[in-house]
């Protein structure tokens, strides 16, 4: 088969055009609002975590009721994420303990932690969450229990069910 010239002039133009394309997008930087966005996919941990079961005694020493009993069990991925996924659900919930009005808008916004408990046979998963985390403490809230008196909608607490895939038990921390 005979290719004439012409035609391999063509086919090393195009091959150049290419070769011009790939080096240009190679070398060209994105704009930095989608240099930052990427970034911050890429870096930026989960909201929230799923805390040891070693926190349980933590949570009965805090909890209003100390004189229960308390134990950890093991949620799968799944029950987890069908926690995140309800999460609006805490939107809807009136506060428990003090004003019924007091409503939680933005769960999502919130710092996030998971405990596996059961209680009088139930399985359950306490979610815990603050607004903000100190400077210094990045990583503690990943595996302590972070408990505040006061501070108002900043820290909230609810249950969630994950075999029926509600939450309850909304208790927002009173204003100190």
């Amino acid at each position: 088969m005979r290719i004439g010239k012409w035609k391999v002039a063509l086919l090393v133009l195009c091959s150049i055009a290419v070769a011009f394309e790939w080096w240009h997008l190679r070398v060209t930087p994105l704009p930095a609002a989608k240099q930052d966005a990427i970034r911050t996919q890429k870096t930026k941990p989960p909201d929230f975590v799923l805390l040891p079961e070693s926190e349980i005694t933590t949570f009965t020493k805090y909890s209003v009721n100390q004189k229960i009993q308390v134990q950890s069990w093991e949620p799968t991925v799944a029950d987890i994420y069908g926690a995140e996924a309800n999460l609006p659900q805490i939107s809807a919930l009136g506060e428990k303990e003090h004003d019924s009005n007091w409503r939680i808008d933005n769960p999502n916004q919130y710092f996030r932690q998971y405990l596996a408990i059961v209680l009088d046979g139930k399985k359950l998963i306490f979610v815990n969450a603050f607004c903000s985390i100190e400077q210094g403490d990045s990583n503690d809230w990943r595996k302590h229990l972070v408990f505040v008196i006061g501070g108002g909608k900043c820290f909230w607490h609810a249950t969630y069910d994950p075999s029926t895939k509600k939450f309850s038990n909304l208790i927002i921390n009173a204003v100190a």
